[in-house]
């Protein structure tokens, strides 16, 4: 019984790279101890530590995933009696009000009903997520597709003593963030942290599109 666990456990691991979810995360630490890569002890207080960092962080971020074990948003939604020529031309403005003007990256086609733009939001003072928005609009509903999904850290200069830092900055996709537990310790609410951030902006971008379709006759009443 016990080899049979230890080998569903390692086929879980073998299906998704990326720690998305608690038990995943946990799961991938049981395979370093498994492969001796760490000690049992080890693996406890790793284990121990990062349920007190999830904690912290008030629980483990859910982001959707798609087939291929990636971070990908998928939402549909509906909107009786609204044709696809009135949605995209509603969408067309959101995106244009939302993000000032148009976003620099931006293609659409009306006939083929197909919105998609790359945009950026900001998280914290130094930190930007960026995404892409793949829209597809029928009459009656849209499906918004969100991915390559990444942030931008940018660090002002500064110095260090007596030396000057000149001004640097990174970029890394979210997949890459994943498996969470494998990074530095000191690092882990860090992570956890950003991943909720960004998850519930997403959401709260898709909330606020779909109140801006619902109300959209109600703004212009005058």
């Amino acid at each position: 019984m016990k080899t049979i666990i230890v080998s569903i456990i390692i086929l879980l691991i073998s299906f998704n790279m990326y720690g998305q979810t608690d038990s995943i995360e946990q799961s991938i630490a049981y395979k370093k101890a498994l492969s001796m890569e760490i000690t049992g002890p080890e693996y406890s207080k790793m284990v121990k530590d990062w349920k007190t960092a999830v904690k912290k962080s008030k629980g483990y971020p859910h982001l959707q995933v798609n087939n291929d074990g990636k971070v990908q948003y998928s939402f549909i939604k509906e909107y009786p009696n609204v044709s696809k020529s009135k949605l995209y031309n509603r969408i067309m403005e959101w995106v244009s009000v939302s993000y000032g003007i148009f976003p620099s990256y931006l293609y659409s086609n009306q006939e083929d009903g197909k919105i998609i733009c790359s945009v950026s939001l900001k998280v914290n003072e130094n930190t930007t997520s960026s995404f892409t928005y793949v829209i597809s609009i029928k009459d009656n509903k849209i499906l918004v597709n969100i991915m390559n999904l990444g942030y931008q850290v940018a660090t002002v200069g500064h110095y260090s003593g007596d030396t000057w830092i000149p001004d640097s900055s990174y970029y890394s996709g979210i997949d890459q963030v994943f498996p969470i537990i494998l990074k530095e310790p000191f690092k882990w609410n860090y992570y956890l942290d950003l991943m909720a951030t960004i998850n519930k902006q997403l959401n709260n971008e898709m909330d606020i599109l779909s109140d801006f379709l619902i109300n959209y006759d109600s703004r212009y009443v005058f």
